[in-house]
């Protein structure tokens, strides 16, 4: 059978319906994907159901989650992540943190907290960082076994900023800990506090024996080796708590007093 002549008329209507099939079936398409979003988040398919916190060891994680404010209901969609991550940042021992989605229920916290090295015993306890913070007690008591510093000049006025920046004697005790936690952990271990004297020399108190450990002022970091050595030299052979004293402020030379 020969198909009838199509008209140029019927031509361009056949043509133009084609073309509003194809424009109705994009907008369906587009109608049906947003619907379906809208439905799997209305049917709770991505709820925040939980919340997990990783890398605390001073804060807790109720801490944590109340700093976080959410809402009772939502889905991950919903949750603000640099608003979170600020809320975060803003309580004390957090370094940093990273905030992320793991679908299709959970929420991580990943929190870098600051690294206590010693209390100070000022106007008030604080504890100073590794950092170079000033922090206040974690949960206001002294839960953390720490060495205490003592005698420095009041420095509370000078770390209304939270750091000891400006504080020449708590930046040296800062460099000395730091000195005695990579090359010489064995005295840190034993370390119990350290007191800032008159002069600005500094002894050192061991918690096992209650020796006193004498520092020069000059070269703090130069004493602590020296001790190192001393230690090395008497094992097996004598005993740290034979010693009353240790005096270490003399170049090349160790001065010792025996306990009776």
């Amino acid at each position: 059978m020969i198909p009838e002549r199509m008209s140029p008329w019927e031509a361009r209507l056949r043509l133009g319906k084609g073309w509003l099939l194809a424009i109705a079936a994009v907008l369906i398409g587009g109608l049906l994907g947003a619907g379906m979003t809208g439905y799997t988040q209305k049917i709770s398919v991505f709820n925040l159901e939980r919340i997990e916190v990783r890398g605390t060891k001073i804060l807790t994680r109720a801490e944590v989650i109340e700093a976080l404010d959410l809402p009772f209901t939502g889905t991950l969609f919903d949750l603000d992540l640099p608003a979170l991550q600020d809320r975060i940042e803003g309580l004390a021992y957090v370094y940093g943190v990273r905030l992320g989605r793991t679908f299709p229920h959970t929420l991580f916290v990943d929190v870098v907290e600051n690294r206590p090295l010693a209390y100070v015993a000022a106007d008030e306890y604080f504890v100073l960082t590794a950092e170079g913070a000033a922090l206040p007690l974690p949960h206001g008591r002294m839960e953390l076994e720490l060495p205490t510093i003592a005698g420095v000049d009041s420095a509370l006025a000078a770390l209304e900023a939270g750091t000891v920046a400006v504080h020449p004697q708590l930046q040296r005790l800062r460099s000395l800990l730091h000195t005695m936690a990579a090359a010489y952990p064995r005295i840190l271990d034993e370390l119990s506090e350290l007191v800032v004297g008159p002069e600005g020399g500094v002894t050192l108190y061991l918690a096992r024996t209650s020796t006193a450990v004498r520092l020069n002022a000059g070269d703090m970091e130069a004493g602590i080796a020296l001790l190192d050595a001393f230690l090395t030299t008497i094992e097996g052979k004598r005993r740290l708590e034979d010693y009353a004293y240790i005096d270490l402020r003399y170049k090349r030379q160790i001065i010792v007093k025996e306990r009776v």
